[in-house]
């Protein structure tokens, strides 16, 4: 079946792809049969190849198998980016186990609940974040911790009855069995991974996404933007590989087609030196990046910026919408276009993107993929398709689309209907089949009356030459409704009354989307993939 966005598909993308049905490990396997020279990855300077990457993952899941790792059970991974999340990965994937994927962010009480809703009775983590894990660590599932020491600080961790004490990732691999056992026999239909959502709406949820998701997934975003005959070309893998655009635009795309993965542990905006480096000095083909990522880059000189991306054949925006501004002076300095994303943990990261590499017209997130079905339905009863301009939910059908929440079976049935997925995202389609996200519908403010979207006003205050960064929330309010609060950081140095920017809102806003107040924090809370966390914010307010 045609639909109105197909004219816009490059004439080298195709409307439908053939998936192979492969497990996740049989990509790392087929890559390292047939390049076992290339390289893999690249962590502080040190290189792995692929060959030297699939003996290591073979060895660990022997190590894993031993320990009583076996197919469908869940192990939860609290790790950065770096070599051990690659080999852990595959190697779970190898023996048909479960990978709980956990920011390093989560902590406390929210940190036990997935641990326990998974059933998780392993977790590999990273020295650093064992202390987090600990506090927790009696009211959890977990039986066993195997942690990557780079400090030393497992020696810190307090004896205590009924908690396992960690064991060391090297030492384990020190004295490894013989790592020759078969793969487990794993169907496409067998989970993979529980892909935590980000929680900024609400406590996160496990999206149960299948190896047959996950294969759909890349291979729709390499027919949309892979480059051909690339070769061992580098991709700056800076997302972390906790998040879903960071899991596939980084991890499993590299992996299927042999590119080298520059590895970067942290995703700081403001460390923009390391950024910078690893762009001068491996010449990525690829960078995926969230839009505050991209704000840094692109805050350098014309001829910094000019420099360190020249080798860039592709940099894609994820994750949140990116402001249009950046894409204009992304443009204007390069000639070429970011190719902007829309995608959700609930299937498997991208749904949409920007024709590559034409582009799409500013504001919009693109198009569906390839085999991806997408339409806005009313906000009142999600039944009936919106009208091309009219605002609504998007929701989405593909064979990328996950099989539901773990251990949720009632809000499973509240967002797959009919096999659509309700994303829960507000957005318009235009007459050409260019899709615009308007903002959360959790977020919707409901202000005299009117709806007023958060991202737009968010927009504008990052404009103000003092804002850094804003967000913008609703409070309950007798007279209103919802009240708009607006929180805004400051730019380093800089210095504004509130009193201004209610007036610079004032200049350029109808009164009933004017913020009643505004806040200045130094900083404003966001999970380690830059994603604006409103629930903590409103948490804090409410606190305050």
């Amino acid at each position: 079946m045609d639909y109105p966005w197909h004219k816009h598909y490059a004439k080298d993308v195709p409307h439908t792809l053939d998936y192979p049905a492969i497990s996740l490990y049989q990509l790392l396997k087929n890559t390292a049969a047939e390049h076992p020279e290339f390289l893999a990855m690249t962590f502080n300077d040190q290189d792995t190849t692929y060959g030297e990457l699939g003996e290591k993952v073979d060895k660990f899941a022997a190590i894993l198998r031993q320990q009583g790792v076996s197919k469908g059970d869940r192990v939860a991974l609290i790790l950065i980016n770096s070599p051990i999340y690659v080999i852990a990965f595959f190697a779970l994937m190898k023996l048909g186990a479960v990978v709980v994927n956990l920011s390093v962010g989560v902590t406390g009480g929210e940190l036990a609940s997935c641990l326990n809703n998974s059933g998780a009775r392993l977790a590999i983590t990273l020295d650093l974040f064992a202390q987090n894990l600990y506090r927790v660590i009696k009211d959890t599932s977990l039986e066993k911790v195997i942690l990557h020491s780079v400090f030393g600080l497992e020696k810190k961790l307090a004896d205590s009855e009924g908690v396992p004490r960690p064991q060391v990732y090297a030492d384990l691999m020190a004295q490894a069995p013989a790592a020759d056992e078969p793969a487990s026999a794993v169907s496409p239909d067998d989970v993979a991974v529980l892909q935590h959502t980000s929680g900024s709406t609400g406590v996160p949820k496990a999206a149960t996404l299948t190896h047959a998701n996950l294969v759909a997934s890349i291979y729709q975003s390499n027919a949309w933007v892979g480059a051909h005959d690339a070769g061992n070309a580098a991709v700056i893998c800076a997302i972390p590989f906790f998040h879903v655009f960071g899991l596939t635009a980084c991890l499993l795309i590299s992996v299927l087609k042999g590119y080298r993965m520059l590895l970067m542990p942290r995703m700081d905006a403001m460390d923009i030196l390391s950024i910078s480096k690893m762009l001068q000095t491996y010449k990525p083909i690829s960078f995926p990046a969230v839009p505050s990522l991209w704000r840094a880059i692109l805050s350098l000189s014309d001829e910094a910026i000019r420099e360190q991306l020249s080798s860039i054949h592709v940099g894609t925006s994820g994750g949140a919408p990116l402001p249009p501004e950046l894409h204009q002076r992304y443009r204007a300095v390069t000639g070429s276009n970011i190719v902007e994303t829309y995608g959700l943990s609930e299937a498997s990261s991208a749904t949409h993107m920007a024709p590559y590499p034409q582009g799409a017209p500013m504001g919009s997130v693109g198009v569906p993929l390839p085999d991806v079905q997408a339409k806005i339905m009313d906000l009142e009863t999600g039944r009936h398709e919106c009208a091309p301009g009219e605002v609504g939910e998007m929701v989405i059908k593909g064979p990328q689309v996950m099989k539901g929440y773990w251990n949720q079976p009632g809000l499973t049935a509240e967002k797959l209907r009919d096999g659509w997925l309700y994303t829960g995202d507000l957005a318009r389609v235009d007459q050409d089949g260019f899709f615009y996200l308007v903002d959360r519908k959790d977020d919707m403010i409901i202000s005299h009356g009117f709806n007023v979207y958060p991202g737009q006003i968010e927009e504008l205050l990052k404009e103000h030459p003092a804002v850094r960064d804003a967000a913008v929330i609703g409070v309950d309010d007798q007279l209103r409704g919802q009240a708009i609060v607006a929180v805004v950081a400051l730019k380093e140095g800089a210095s504004v009354k509130k009193d201004e920017l209610k007036a610079f809102c004032k200049e350029r806003l109808p009164d009933y989307r004017l913020p009643k107040s505004i806040l200045i924090r130094e900083v404003i809370p966001r999970d380690p993939a830059g994603k604006l966390l409103r629930r903590v914010l409103r948490q804090e307010i409410a606190g305050a």
